[in-house]
């Protein structure tokens, strides 16, 4: 069975092989890019509410000032959507390493115009480790448009003669008025988030994530997978990046040990969020036997980073994206406990992201709930900040006129779900979302919302 299966595999790769050379040749991969003929946009997504919401409030925005319908939809599924609506799409999903050359060149070779946002790269796009792992250089092949405007990112592209294939555009996850706005009107606030209203907390966002990772194999993904035709070195990478999270979490430990010594902060309980990605039972297993009980401390990942941070006191983050997000949403209570911001971090971000350690935090923290003042990061200026995803999308491609009002991949799609530990770990809150639009059909109607089963959802009409 095994024997069977490993030729399988191999036969399977070298018909792939085989397939790219023959698209290479010919320049089939180099179809397609035109926007003036695509009419839809398929957001897909992987890591619950932190891909979902952010794809969401684009969607609707894009549906509501451009009259272009999106599909929001799990990774997983982007192979079963019909070629009639892949031929007038545009694609965006969150990476090109080279597990996701699969989907991106069917999607390719199906019509679609593909563009990537590079989550990885939002706040640390200096490193090549990371460029070369998320734009992995065959993947982007299949690749028309990178949403990133670094420096580095440039000369990387400029190497594999991809000059022009870069956006200036915010990254979605950053349009955070959108996403409070469709949060606060739409959504319910989670209901644990309600009763913890009753007692104040300071927030810990927290981002070790590899060694509780919720993906099987993932360290098999980044060894044999994620840095395949790459320059890098991935057991030194893997190494390093334990090494890292080994340290993060000794500081982590630290900082909440170094808050309970300071008695004005008896009162308040701490809330630690995991990063989204990781197996939350597998997380607080371990820190629970780490930590004293008597911490008064709870770990728990229900709702949005941005919820949760409007919510608390004061939040304490260790280089974390959701800094950058809480600038953007207006929060001046975010403090980095870390010593140093991390190798590779983004220019643009260094002054949001700046570092105090555990000591100075702590005293920042007591200072703004004493309503002493800190300096604002409010004057941090970002040419880009208004330069919205769906606005690029809206100005250039087609619309459709006489839109039909019926919903054909609504019901191809009515039975769908993820099935799989991993996969569904990773997006268990976007399907709680969906459920939420599943039951509230009369307020979703209005905006033309439909769920596609429990793997995402339709925005406006017009889809095939």
């Amino acid at each position: 069975m095994i024997k069977n299966y490993k030729f399988y595999i191999l036969i399977k790769n070298i018909y792939f092989l085989f397939l790219d050379q023959i698209v290479f040749f010919f320049k089939v991969n180099k179809k397609h890019g035109e926007f003036k003929t695509k009419n839809f946009v398929i957001w897909v997504a992987e890591t619950g509410s932190r891909d979902f919401l952010p794809r969401f409030a684009q969607a609707i925005s894009l549906w509501e000032e451009y009259s272009i319908p999106s599909l929001i939809i799990h990774k997983h599924y982007l192979k079963k959507i019909g070629k009639k609506i892949l031929k007038k799409s545009v694609v965006i999903d969150k990476s090109a390493t080279f597990s996701c050359m699969q989907r991106l060149r069917y999607a390719k070779l199906n019509g679609s115009l593909n563009i990537i946002i590079p989550e990885e790269l939002l706040i640390c796009d200096l490193v090549q480790e990371q460029i070369q792992g998320i734009l992995n250089r065959k993947t982007l092949n299949y690749v028309d448009l990178i949403a990133n405007n670094s420096i580095e990112v440039k000369k990387y592209l400029k190497n594999l003669n991809m000059v022009d294939s870069t956006i200036n555009t915010i990254n979605p996850r950053l349009c955070i008025d959108q996403i409070k706005k469709i949060s606060n009107t739409l959504f319910e606030k989670n209901k644990l988030s309600k009763n913890l209203l009753d007692e104040e907390f300071l927030l810990i966002n927290d981002k070790l994530s590899l060694k509780f990772s919720s993906l099987d194999e993932e360290l098999n993904i980044l060894r044999y997978k994620v840095f395949k035709s790459t320059d890098i070195n991935s057991e030194e990478y893997i190494e390093n990046y334990l090494n890292q999270e080994e340290k993060d979490e000794d500081l982590l430990i630290e900082l909440i040990n170094k808050i309970r010594d300071c008695s004005f902060f008896n009162k308040y309980k701490i809330v630690i969020r995991p990063h989204p990605s990781v197996d939350l039972r597998k997380y607080k297993s371990y820190f629970e036997s780490k930590l004293n009980p008597n911490l008064n401390f709870l770990i728990i990942r229900d709702g949005t980073a941005i919820d949760w941070m409007s919510e608390a006191k004061v939040t304490f983050h260790n280089n974390c994206t959701t800094a950058v997000e809480g600038h953007f949403g207006g929060f001046n209570n975010i403090l980095n406990y870390a010593d140093k911001v991390r190798s590779g971090t983004s220019e643009k971000f260094k002054l949001i992201l700046k570092p105090l350690g555990i000591r100075k935090s702590i005293i920042y923290a007591k200072d703004i709930i004493e309503l002493k003042k800190i300096k604002s990061k409010d004057n941090l200026n970002f040419k880009y900040k208004k330069n919205f995803l769906h606005t690029f999308l809206g100005t250039r491609m087609q619309i459709i006129e006489n839109k039909h009002d019926h919903y054909p991949i609504v019901e191809k799609f009515k039975d769908s779900e993820i099935k799989e530990l991993s996969p569904l770990d990773r997006w268990r809150d976007a399907e709680e979302k969906i459920n939420y639009i599943r039951k509230n059909k009369k307020k979703f109607s209005k905006l033309l919302v439909r769920p596609l089963g429990k793997i995402g959802v339709q925005i406006g009409k017009g889809i095939c």
